[in-house]
């Protein structure tokens, strides 16, 4: 590894100075709280000229929560967006930031999806969640003033999970039709024994400790690790897959199964572009205030959802 990137060790550095507690001795509602006040802390208000509503969505659990960004009048493909934290964190207000830089960059209106979280309701609420929702506007892209043309999914780390599983989703049940998968530092393998003796210091924003927590509040019990709409790499089958742009950092506890599942995706004749950013640690596309590379990784995503 070639060290860690400036701004990585100012962010380590603020999160030591601010006495950030270790996520392990945190209960989920304190690591939410945590979670909440350094996304508040660490972003400022972005410049944005589009428009923003609320929204429910009708799906089988009840009606979910969206929040739609619309950048300009004639915006009219999809791309839906699954926050990332562990299936435990995450909100819509904590995911506005990352939303706004995606519709700004890509054009294309972006719906936030405001899934279940665990443990109050573990796997596979939030995956069901998420391939409902996405079903329902690939059905009803009109309600909004959008074309299911070019759908696409994204997400960012436990959200980019939730992706590659939406899309193994609507392959295995023939609907909906998804254009493009977005994939920002997957979580693709929970079985993933890797996470046992990472060595901390080459991943220090995502820990060994860190996953483990989050994969127990997450499954109930241990059959859910290998479960393929849990663990997208151990699906039978990924060819028919949509296009996919996987974006990871060097110091990240889950680039190499990111990496494993870029190759799979290729022996099966899927497309891929994997795009790694040297010197960065898990977390840093949703934090545009604190990386250069968030806004990087954007002109990536913008760039894949407009070409043919």
């Amino acid at each position: 590894m070639g060290g860690l990137h400036p701004q990585s060790e100012a962010y380590l550095e603020w999160m030591k100075k601010e006495n950030v507690p270790l996520l392990s001795s945190l209960s989920p509602e304190d690591a939410r709280i945590w979670d909440a006040r350094v996304t508040a802390l660490l972003t400022k208000t972005s410049q944005w000229s589009g428009t923003i509503r609320n929204m429910r969505v009708p799906v089988p659990s009840g009606d979910l929560n969206v929040r739609i960004y619309v950048p300009r009048p004639n915006a009219s493909r999809l791309l839906l967006y699954f926050h990332g934290g562990g299936w435990v964190l995450g909100n819509l207000d904590q995911a506005e930031y990352p939303s706004r830089l995606l519709a700004t960059e890509t054009g294309q209106i972006v719906i936030s999806v405001d899934y279940r979280l665990a443990p109050e309701h573990r796997f596979p609420s939030a995956v069901d969640d998420c391939y409902f929702v996405s079903k329902w506007f690939a059905e009803n892209p009109d309600k909004i003033g959008a074309t299911n043309e070019k759908m696409a999914v994204c997400g960012d780390s436990a959200g980019a999970n939730l992706a590659a599983c939406v899309c193994l989703m609507a392959k295995d049940r023939q609907g909906p039709y998804i254009a493009n998968q977005i994939l920002i530092y997957p979580v693709t393998d929970l079985s993933d024994q890797n996470y046992t003796d990472y060595p901390d210091d080459q991943s220090p924003a995502l820990t060994k400790t860190d996953m483990n927590w989050f994969i127990n509040h997450y499954i109930s019990r241990s059959e859910d690790l290998r479960n393929q709409y849990a663990s997208p790499i151990l699906h039978d089958e990924l060819a028919n897959l949509p296009p996919a742009l996987i974006i990871t950092a060097e110091y990240d506890i889950l680039t190499k199964q990111c990496n494993a599942y870029a190759d799979r995706l290729k022996r099966e004749g899927v497309r891929v572009k994997l795009v790694n950013y040297p010197g960065l640690v898990h977390g840093f596309f949703t934090l545009p205030d604190v990386y250069d590379a968030s806004h990087d990784a954007a002109s990536w995503i913008a760039k894949e959802l407009s070409s043919p």
